[in-house]
């Protein structure tokens, strides 16, 4: 006759051995679903290691605690968005683009934005868990955002500053231009995220470009 099996000893014989790289993936996985199925702010570690079968000391030896993990999630958006920037080619790189109509550089313009939207919105719903529920509850977090805001405004200006060379884009202070635009960008992110708007990409990169490259007037209003 055999003995059943304690309950710890049965959580015990459902875990399985992972590569260090690997388990650390999977946490975080994992905790991106207890994040954004219970909220950040009341999820915990037991929660996470509870949907994940493994036990406390298991997580502690990748992360500190709930707000590392949160961190780490926030870490693996900025270094998509860090490798997507990194691997476009630079316009100051490109043969031929100060001789380019106006409907191609529209095209190139929307394609390179949207590699940079693609690579933010891969996990749509743990942004919209880190707007509503973690942004301004730590400034660690924060600052995060603010990197990936850096990555993405130092290579929107280094467009801009290599258009004016090429002499497709007028004259202008460009840091103050890539303010306007990643602004623009950032406010119809941002709204649609904190709220139940559904996240049209395409809209947002036509309505971006075509404001930034053609403005809001009519052919027909006089300058």
């Amino acid at each position: 006759m055999s003995v059943p099996k304690p309950r710890a000893a049965r959580a015990r014989a459902t875990r399985t051995y992972l590569p260090a790289a690997d388990r650390r993936a999977q946490i975080l996985d994992v905790a991106k679903t207890v994040f954004t199925r219970r909220g950040y702010r009341v999820a915990n570690v037991a929660d996470i290691c509870r949907a994940a079968r493994i036990g406390r000391g298991t997580l502690y030896q990748y992360f500190k605690n709930k707000r590392a993990v949160l961190l780490a999630v926030m870490k693996e958006v900025a270094g998509r968005v860090k490798r997507v920037l990194d691997e476009r080619p630079r316009i100051a790189d490109l043969r031929g683009a100060g001789k380019a109509p106006p409907e191609l550089v529209a095209s190139f313009a929307k394609k390179r934005l949207r590699l940079v939207l693609d690579a933010v919105f891969v996990d749509e719903p743990t942004l919209r868990l880190l707007v509503r529920d973690a942004r301004g509850l730590d400034g660690a977090v924060d600052e995060v955002i603010g990197m990936i805001d850096g990555l993405v405004f130092g290579a929107l200006e280094d467009d801009l500053r290599a258009a004016q060379r090429f002499g497709v884009m007028r004259r202008g202070d460009t840091r103050l231009i890539a303010r306007f635009i990643l602004g623009g960008i950032e406010k119809m992110v941002l709204t649609a995220l904190a709220g139940d708007e559904a996240i049209d990409l395409d809209a947002i990169v036509d309505t971006a470009v075509e404001l930034e490259l053609f403005g809001l007037l009519t052919k027909e209003v006089p300058r």
